[in-house]
């Protein structure tokens, strides 16, 4: 039997910039609120209905709890819209020919919503109080089923445009632009893939739903979920390696094993900026709130409860906004080494283990509060989509070892660095071996030293050799 091919799930959003095929905005608009309206009861009715079922049947009311179908809640609504006179057979035919919305949405709701909703565990822990009845909210986004459609229903024009038809209702079905103008290279990508896969084959990258989603002002977003196989490593070299380091002077540092190309001061420089500055504030900001709610805190005669909730509010939301920035950065980070990679052809990435750097890391810039674990988990995700190994290594010594000729510079440690820091900047390697057999030797960069090793393959055996020949005790990695 022929093994699966492991595929990477995606959603893409793209902004609906207006409908093509002799359609107004307006006609669209009205289109899409009646959609969300009829779709939005009828999921609420299937949640309702669910529930029930599985009510009577432990009850010992009915002797199955098989559940309703979509289907026929979807024609009970079509009559209940015909008795409120909110529409009539004519328009409800124009989106379904028995029901009240198109086919298409009742199967991706029952796949992606309602599956997850009606287990009966769901259902124990509502009857039980744990948790409260799921019900949608009127805003919620419209699904599109389009995972077993050969035909594409992405679309790229003459123009280089791309439209997409939204099987809403019955045909014709409206069409509507993306917009494309202010979006990355790597998004302009996915939509060319997909479109190039004409028959929505799963060897390719395929649509699988479509969600449509009103966002504040009017505007109209489509959201994209697709997959892809696995990448193999195609193009890639698994002999080249990036290697990874946590850097003392900027975030991080990576230099490649098969050459002198590097990420780091220049590339990271303004990245590091922007964290140092963040962190500042978050500083700042978290001691004068906690300043403003000290006295109402500690005084004798405060109250705790609902007082004491609002004065610790502002930091809940302060604690909310800081997740969010170092997600940001966190991917910013990633995605420079992703592509870095990429562009030279490494197959291999090699990190530092972090489960042997609590000490270490405090001297670090990335050490100072940063999600460095979000950080790495980021560049593994990342990598994996691109089809490239990432391995973690010791980095006992990568730090103090030339990446030159391997000797260990034992006192390269942190006190030895802040020692001979010079104008706030991290103190440069020099190697004792290098220096002393050549005159025009020149040091190095700290953090792109400790890259060099980091790239360098089976760097921990090596370093273990090393530490023997120069009689220097070697530290294993900490077992699980």
């Amino acid at each position: 039997m022929e093994e699966k091919t492991k595929r990477i799930h995606k959603v893409e959003k793209f902004q609906i910039i207006k409908p093509v095929n002799n359609m107004t905005w307006e006609e669209l608009g009205k289109m899409l609120r009646d959609v969300r309206y009829r779709f939005w009861r009828l999921a609420n009715m299937a949640v309702c209905e669910n529930y029930m079922r599985f009510y009577h049947w432990r009850t010992g009311k009915t002797d199955t709890n098989e559940n309703y179908k979509v289907k026929t809640l979807n024609r009970i609504l079509r009559k209940m819209l015909i008795e409120e006179k909110q529409a009539d057979e004519k328009d409800l035919s124009r989106y379904s020919r028995d029901g009240a919305v198109s086919g298409y949405i009742n199967g991706a709701f029952e796949k992606m919503k309602l599956s997850a909703i009606k287990s009966k565990s769901k259902w124990r822990d509502v009857v039980r109080g744990k948790s409260a009845l799921p019900l949608f909210r009127k805003d919620l986004a419209i699904p599109i089923n389009c995972s077993d459609h050969k035909p594409r229903l992405i679309e790229k024009t003459e123009s280089g445009e791309f439209e997409v038809d939204l099987r809403i209702c019955q045909k014709p079905y409206p069409r509507v632009l993306l917009s494309t103008a202010k979006i990355s290279e790597g998004e302009r990508s996915i939509l060319e893939r997909l479109v190039s896969n004409k028959t929505n084959s799963p060897q390719g990258w395929r649509h699988r739903f479509f969600e449509i989603k009103e966002k504040p002002k009017g505007k109209w977003y489509l959201h994209v979920s697709y997959d892809f196989p696995k990448a193999e490593l195609l193009g890639l070299d698994s002999d080249i390696v990036v290697g990874v380091d946590l850097g003392w002077s900027v975030p991080l540092y990576a230099a490649i094993n098969n050459g002198y190309a590097r990420i780091g001061y220049k590339k990271m420089k303004p990245l590091g900026d922007r964290i140092k500055h963040l962190q500042k504030q978050i500083k700042g900001r978290r001691l004068s709130i906690q300043k403003a709610g000290a006295h109402d805190l500690a005084a004798p005669t405060s109250r705790s409860g609902h007082g004491r909730n609002r004065i610790l509010k502002p930091i809940e939301k302060l604690e909310n906004k800081i997740d969010n920035a170092y997600t940001t950065l966190n991917h910013q980070l990633s995605h420079c080494v992703i592509e870095f990679a990429k562009n030279h052809g490494a197959g291999r990435i090699q990190i530092e283990n972090l489960k042997s750097l609590k000490d270490e890391l405090s001297g670090t810039f990335i050490g100072q509060n940063w999600r460095y674990n979000q950080l790495q988990n980021y560049i593994k995700y990342k990598a994996e989509e691109a089809g490239i190994k990432v391995e973690e290594v010791n980095p006992f010594y990568t730090s103090r070892r030339c990446s030159e000729c391997g000797y260990i510079h034992k006192e390269f440690d942190r006190v030895y660095r802040d020692k001979n820091s010079k104008n706030g900047k991290s103190a440069m390697f020099e190697c004792p071996e290098c220096s002393k057999k050549n005159k025009n030797y020149k040091s190095l960069n700290a953090d792109y030293n400790a890259a060099r090793n980091l790239a360098t393959i089976g760097i921990a055996e090596k370093i273990r050799l090393q530490c023997k020949k120069q009689g220097i005790e070697y530290r294993e990695l900490p077992k699980d």
